[in-house]
């Protein structure tokens, strides 16, 4: 539906200066959530004055999200709810520190297409071009879920929460940190130990994050969405504790329908949404084979490449919601684009959809769906 709103062209916001990316690729994770974005006009659109939009119970002003990945402390949340987002996800935290993964942490990939299931096994070649976006809109990132100390993570929260404007919402998403020999309980644990760090510091949403590809010390941590005993265990505790706080859980790359299914009817009522896809784990190099991100031949790829099967994960989740009388939403991610992807992923059965790769190279993805998509 086109809105007949009068709204500033997208382009008076920008600065003809403006690089490719608001987050450089070429320094480290923690330079650039010291610095915070590049935003060279210092404009910003217009917040919509109407709550048009539904998720979790709440209205919103926006039916697209910030995945947790793009924004990392109030520096950055406060850009994107400035932008107009309707949910923005603080980067997932942990009960530990960790540093991130040896930068760079994102290349651009040389794919201009999306990625078929047959095709998972195949190797990318990627470049450091920043310019090479504009033509594949496909990228390759590893940051490995660094994280402050709880302690500075969880005051820093409840700063971020005073940006929240009407109609968003601030979301937290956590994961465990697991070692060598871990167990289902120390996993368990873990995530519930960060999940109620997150909740009293003002966490308005929360997400179990299950599904991270780039974490080099132990590759169980990807994998945890696939645990059906692990998912309903962390629910059903966090729920006993909070249970008026919508939570969730980010989940990968599920390899049948009825995995899926085996997961999310074993979370049940406990479950207030799903979220995903999250990166697609591929084995990314340079043009002469080398590691293009040193240390790890393999790393998330997002973009376009996602698009394919995170219709295909969106539309299994909305008919096992279906098929099982079950309640959760679906926030729905990977690949998202353009404000016609926006339209094409909730037409597909997501209550709400995220970005990443995106956030980092158009911000005003949100103002252009409100331009021309969003409901009169």
């Amino acid at each position: 539906m086109i809105t007949k709103m009068k709204l500033a062209d997208p382009k008076s916001f920008v600065a003809k200066n403006q690089p490719v990316f608001v987050y450089d690729i070429h320094k480290s994770w923690e330079q650039n959530i010291k610095e915070g974005p590049i935003w060279k006009s210092g404009k910003f659109p217009p917040l919509p004055q109407e709550k048009k939009y539904q998720f979790l119970g709440q209205r919103l002003v926006s039916p697209i999200a910030i995945s947790a990945g793009p924004a990392s402390t109030k520096i950055w949340t406060d850009f994107y709810f400035k932008m107009g987002y309707g949910l923005v996800f603080e980067k997932t935290r942990r009960t530990i520190p960790r540093k991130s993964n040896t930068a760079p942490n994102i290349a651009i990939v040389k794919l201009d297409h999306s990625i078929a299931r047959e095709n998972l096994n195949q190797k990318l070649e990627a470049t450091m071009e920043d310019s090479d976006w504009e033509k594949y809109q496909c990228m390759t990132n590893s940051f490995g879920n660094p994280s402050p100390t709880m302690e500075v993570w969880t005051k820093e929260l409840i700063e971020q929460k005073k940006g929240v404007g009407e109609g968003q919402l601030l979301g937290c998403s956590v994961t465990a940190t697991l070692h060598s020999g871990a167990t289902m309980e120390d996993a368990a644990l873990d995530l519930l130990m960060a999940g109620t760090a997150a909740a009293i510091s003002g966490a308005q949403v929360l997400e179990f994050n299950l599904a991270c590809p780039n974490v080099t010390e132990n590759s169980v941590e990807g994998e945890m969405f696939q645990d059906e005993k692990l998912v309903a265990c962390i629910l059903r505790e966090f729920k006993k504790r909070f249970s008026a706080l919508p939570c969730g859980f980010k989940f990968g790359i599920y390899k049948s329908k009825q995995q899926m299914k085996k997961v999310f009817v074993a979370a049940g009522e406990n479950l207030d949404y799903v979220s995903g896809i999250n990166a697609i784990a591929m084995t990314v190099l340079g043009e002469k084979g080398e590691e293009i991100l040193p240390g790890r031949k393999i790393s998330g790829v997002c973009g376009r490449a996602d698009q394919i099967i995170a219709l295909e994960h969106i539309k299994w989740a909305d008919e096992i919601r279906k098929e099982e009388g079950l309640k959760y939403e679906i926030l729905g991610g990977g690949g998202i684009i353009t404000p016609a992807d926006v339209d094409r992923y909730l037409k597909a059965g997501a209550d709400m959809v995220q970005i990443a790769a995106a956030a980092l190279s158009d911000p005003l993805l949100a103002y252009k769906y409100r331009l021309f998509y969003g409901k009169i």
